[in-house]
């Protein structure tokens, strides 16, 4: 199928163009004679364009930026999503910040351990109170 994306239509009194946007990501189905290519307009808003070989004529169907996001995950590079929608998070657990007050005394021979076992004070902390807290879970 040869994809020429040269396609204007109105929806919901909005022009969706091909020719003005800008095109993120094209993605071609391997079974189906489908074709999607998602863009984005001058002014911010995404669309679908979808050309499928048994349809007379070619679709646009706006989307929503989380639609368009999703779309990209599915179809596109970590490197395209992260340029249109910045640096992702890192799977797991979101790490929360606390403020631990303890003498300096005790932060340099707590430092000193960690640094003996070749990890960052905070890695070993967290390791320290991770075996706290699965010792207090199985006396209880």
């Amino acid at each position: 199928m040869t994809y020429g994306i040269r396609c204007k239509r109105i929806i919901e009194h909005k022009t969706y163009n091909t020719e003005t946007a800008s095109l993120l990501g094209r993605w071609e189905a391997d079974d189906f004679p489908l074709e999607e290519a998602l863009f984005k307009t001058r002014h911010g808003a995404y669309f679908l364009h979808m050309l499928l070989d048994t349809m007379p004529e070619e679709r646009i169907k706006p989307l929503e930026p989380d639609a368009a996001q999703k779309w990209m995950e599915e179809h596109c590079s970590a490197e395209l999503i992260e340029a249109e929608f910045g640096e992702m998070p890192e799977a797991g657990d979101p790490e929360a910040r606390i403020t631990l007050r303890i003498p300096e005394t005790l932060r340099k021979r707590l430092a000193a351990v960690a640094e003996d076992r070749k990890q960052s004070l905070n890695a070993w902390i967290q390791r320290c109170l991770e075996r706290c807290a699965a010792e207090a879970e199985t006396a209880q």
